[in-house]
């Protein structure tokens, strides 16, 4: 993996020469009113050499806020959205916009799908397996981006189930806290913000471990969500053999089954 490849998400501005003094120079902001889950930036402090991340589920008031910015962002480098609705409203910009939904980018048929409308990449989601990733990169239309490194995102919610709950139990007013499941015993991180709440598995996957597998000429980028260490640690982090979320070899299975009557053809 040549670290000229890596874009990873910023969460301090003075981390910015700190990584490129190990060979990272591609740095993804979350966007101030627009993005859930990590530090955010407002518009003015991010360089335009930097890629945008807009991952909040948009209502027709934050569409029609965008719209309103969206001049000062086509300047920019890039997009990664969840949002369909952000597509819409770059599209005829000339910059890059790649398709980042967390549960959805699992095959190879809607990816080259969402290419073919005219996305510049799209982000494979972490919850599939080594050998369903390079099935997906053997077939893709474009170079996609990998997510190598991070924590995972379990849930997403419009609400303050944060601030919901320390108000019904008489709790401080936390936005950021780790919860503990009582049966398991796992962790996860919740992070609110006034858009809603995301629930993140609070172990870092970690996909270090298959780089020497990929074809680095069918990768964009290979993408780091760091929440939590200083810029000289990340890649000594890859370096370590380790996958606690267990997708990379452990193959999801859905189970569905019919509890009602049977229909007649």
């Amino acid at each position: 993996m040549k670290t000229s490849k890596i874009l990873i998400n910023i969460k301090k501005l003075d981390e910015m020469e700190k990584y490129e003094k190990i060979g990272i120079h591609n740095f993804l902001f979350a966007l101030e009113d627009f993005s859930i889950g990590y530090p955010t930036f407002a518009l003015e402090d991010i360089p335009e050499e930097a890629y945008i991340l807009i991952n909040r589920l948009l209502d027709t008031e934050a569409i029609e806020k965008l719209k309103s910015q969206a001049k000062r962002i086509g300047k920019y480098r890039g997009i990664i959205f969840e949002d369909l609705g952000v597509f819409q409203i770059f599209k005829n910009y000339d910059m890059e916009l790649i398709w980042f939904q967390n549960h959805f980018a699992t095959n190879y048929q809607s990816i080259n799908d969402f290419l073919a409308l005219g996305m510049t990449s799209a982000i494979i989601s972490n919850e599939i397996t080594e050998e369903e990733i390079l099935a997906i990169l053997d077939v893709a239309s474009k170079p996609l981006i990998l997510n190598i490194y991070g924590k995972n995102q379990v849930m997403y919610s419009r609400r303050t189930l944060l601030t919901n709950f320390n108000k019904y139990a008489h709790l401080d007013d936390n936005k950021r806290v780790i919860l503990q499941e009582k049966v398991t015993n796992k962790e996860f991180l919740a992070y609110e913000s006034p858009y809603g709440t995301v629930l993140f598995n609070n172990a870092y996957f970690n996909y270090g471990m298959i780089l020497d597998h990929i074809d680095d000429a069918k990768i964009k980028y290979y993408l780091i969500f760091n929440l939590d260490y200083e810029p000289e640690c990340i890649l000594n982090k890859l370096k370590e053999d380790t996958d606690n979320v267990g997708f990379l070899h452990t193959k999801t299975v859905y189970r569905l089954k019919d509890y009602g009557s049977k229909v007649k053809a």
